[in-house]
C-alpha cells in the first residue's frame, strides 16, 4: 500500500481495495497503522461524484518523515533531505578538487554539509529522518557498502558505509550505492523511466556509469556491480581507460573525451564543460561539430546495450542530459540506421527529468528501502 501511494498518488480506500485486492476493513486497518507511523495522511471522506458511501482519500505524508541522500562526485561533494514522494526538501553543494579525495575528508565534508541542512539526532527539524545513503562512482559491493574501486576518486576497499555512519549521530545503517544505479533507480521511480518495465540509464560525467532497472527493481548483479556501462569495450585503437584496459566507452564519450575533441583543456572539468554547453548554445560550429562526433560514439554504446536488453526505455543523464538538443539527431540517425528488424530503436532514448537531482534522489531511496519491505518497524 505504501509503495502504491508512493508511485501512483493519493487514492481513496475504494480505489485502494481494488488495486490491492484487500477487504475494505484490511484496507482501514493498514491505513490506520500508516498514519500512526507518520507515513501516510488521509482526508475527506469525499465523494467524488460517485454513488455510495463517501470514500476518505490517503496520500503519502511527507511532513514528518524524510531521508538523506549524500552524493560522492570526482568535482563535487552533495547532500539532500528527501521525502517520501522523492522530492528534494533542501540540498546543499560545495566543488571540490580533483585529486584531493582523502577519504576521512571527504567523510567530513558531508557530515558538514548534513548539519548544515539541519540535521541533528535524528531529525531535521521536525521531520524524523529514516536513513542515508550515498551515491558515490564506483563499484560498490551491496552486501556491506564497501567501495572496492574508484579509480576517478583513487579509493580502493573503503568501508564507505561504516565511515559515514560512525559521523552521523542517530543513524544506525547508511547504505551505500553506485551513482549510476541510483541514477536509474530514481528514474525509475519518479522520473522519466516511471513507466517502464525495463529501463537502462545511463549518465556521462568524468566516467560513464549506468543502471538497469527490471520490473522496478535494480539489477545488481552477483556482487553488485551490474551496470558499469562505461566500461563496454568499443574502441581497439582508443585510449587507456582509468581502468587499465583500452578503449573503453568512458574514453570516448565521458568528459575528457568531449572537452578534447572540442579543443578545450580535457581536465577543465565541469566548469568547461558548461562552458562548452554554453558554446553550443551560440552556436560555435566547432564546438557543434565535437558535439556530433561525441554523439556517434555514444550511439555505439546505446545500440550495444539496446541490443543486449531489449530496453523498453534508455534514458540519458548527466552530461548526456546537457548535450541532448545537440545529440539527439546524431543518435537518432545512429540508432535508425543501426536497427535490428526494422525497429525504430531511437524511439526508446530519452533525456532524463531528474538531471542533477537524480543521484540524491536515489541515494535517499536506497536509504528507505527497509522502510519500504516492512513500514511496521520503522
Amino acid at each position: 500500500m505504501l509503495s502504491t501511494l508512493r508511485l501512483s498518488g493519493p487514492r481513496s480506500r475504494s480505489e485502494l481495495v481494488e488495486h490491492l485486492g484487500l477487504t475494505r476493513s484490511a484496507v482501514g486497518s493498514l491505513i490506520g497503522e500508516l498514519v500512526g507511523a507518520g507515513l501516510v495522511a488521509e482526508t475527506g471522506p469525499a465523494r467524488g461524484g460517485q454513488r455510495g458511501r463517501p470514500s476518505a482519500t490517503a496520500a503519502i505524508d511527507t511532513t514528518q518523515v524524510a531521508a538523506l541522500g549524500i552524493e560522492i562526485g570526482v568535482d563535487e561533494l552533495a547532500v539532500a533531505v528527501v521525502d517520501l514522494a522523492g522530492e528534494i526538501i533542501d540540498t546543499a553543494r560545495i566543488s571540490t578538487e580533483r585529486g584531493q579525495s582523502d577519504v576521512a575528508a571527504t567523510v567530513a565534508a558531508a557530515t558538514d554539509l548534513v548539519r548544515l541542512l539541519g540535521y541533528a539526532n535524528g531529525s531535521v527539524g521536525s521531520r524524523r529522518i529514516i536513513g542515508a545513503g550515498v551515491a558515490v562512482a564506483g563499484l560498490v559491493r551491496s552486501a556491506d557498502g564497501v567501495v572496492v574501486a574508484a579509480p576517478n576518486l583513487g579509493w580502493s576497499d573503503v568501508a564507505l558505509s561504516q565511515a559515514v555512519t560512525e559521523a552521523l549521530d542517530g543513524i544506525d545503517h547508511v547504505s551505500v550505492g553506485n551513482e549510476g544505479d541510483l541514477g536509474a533507480l530514481a528514474e525509475s521511480r519518479f522520473g522519466a523511466g516511471v513507466a517502464a518495465g525495463t529501463m537502462l540509464y545511463v549518465a556521462g560525467e568524468v566516467g560513464v556509469g549506468g543502471g538497469v532497472i527490471v520490473d522496478d527493481q535494480p539489477l545488481g548483479g552477483r556482487s553488485g556491480f551490474a551496470g558499469e556501462v562505461g566500461h563496454i569495450p568499443v574502441n581497439p585503437a582508443g585510449d587507456e581507460c582509468r581502468c587499465g584496459s583500452i578503449g573503453c566507452w568512458e574514453t570516448e564519450v565521458g568528459e575528457r573525451a568531449l572537452l578534447a575533441r572540442a579543443g578545450r583543456d580535457p581536465d577543465g572539468g565541469v566548469r568547461a564543460l558548461h562552458r562548452l554547453v554554453r558554446d553550443a548554445e551560440r552556436g560555435d560550429s566547432d564546438v557543434l561539430d565535437a558535439i556530433a562526433e561525441h554523439g556517434g560514439w555514444t550511439a555505439i554504446g546505446i545500440a550495444g546495450l539496446i541490443n543486449v536488453f531489449d530496453p523498453d526505455l534508455v534514458v540519458l543523464g548527466g552530461v548526456f542530459s546537457d548535450l541532448w538538443p545537440h545529440i539527439e539527431p546524431v543518435i537518432t540517425s545512429e540508432l535508425n540506421r543501426s536497427s535490428l528488424g526494422g525497429h525504430d530503436r531511437s524511439a526508446v532514448v530519452a533525456r532524463g527529468h531528474l538531471g542533477t537531482s537524480a543521484r540524491l534522489i536515489g541515494a535517499a531511496e536506497l536509504a528507505l528501502q527497509s522502510l519500504l519491505a516492512d513500514p511496521a518497524t520503522r
